[in-house]
């Protein structure tokens, strides 16, 4: 994932080139979405996302949760941990075709977002994980 949202480009660049603090964002959320268009997440628009049958998103803020990149590099991570969505019950998610990171477990702002390698199917009953160490975030 290495898209970045116009909220996350605009805080950046205020923050290094025009001296705007940055606070610390106090969430830090993975959520999916059934059909991905990258120009509704870029803009901060998030309406694809799944809902319903026990969706929700899954808080993944703090160290513990990252990897340091290769040798140390700090423009690289990914997650250090399984990051395990409850099953769906009651109901299926349909396809997850995409993600995103957003500052809240609902509404928020989206930081950054990609598409998936391939289209997942979630039903009833199924769940859906990211393997520790799948989730590669890169800033190029």
């Amino acid at each position: 994932m290495t898209a970045m949202s116009n909220y996350m480009e605009d805080k950046l660049i205020d923050h290094i080139f025009r001296d705007t603090a940055w606070a610390v964002e106090s969430g830090l959320h993975v959520g999916l979405v059934g059909q991905y268009v990258a120009a509704e997440l870029e803009a901060g628009t998030i309406t694809k996302e799944i809902s319903g049958n026990a969706y929700a998103r899954i808080s993944v803020k703090g160290n513990a949760n990252w990897n340091v990149g290769p040798d140390g590099h700090p423009g690289l991570t990914d997650n250090e941990n399984e990051i395990a969505f409850v099953a769906a019950a009651g109901g299926d998610w349909g396809h997850i075709s995409g993600l995103f990171l957003s500052t809240a477990s609902t509404g928020g702002e989206v930081i950054l977002y990609g598409p998936l390698t391939s289209v997942k199917i979630v039903e009833d009953g199924d769940q859906f994980v990211i393997a520790a160490g799948d989730l590669d975030i890169t800033f190029a």
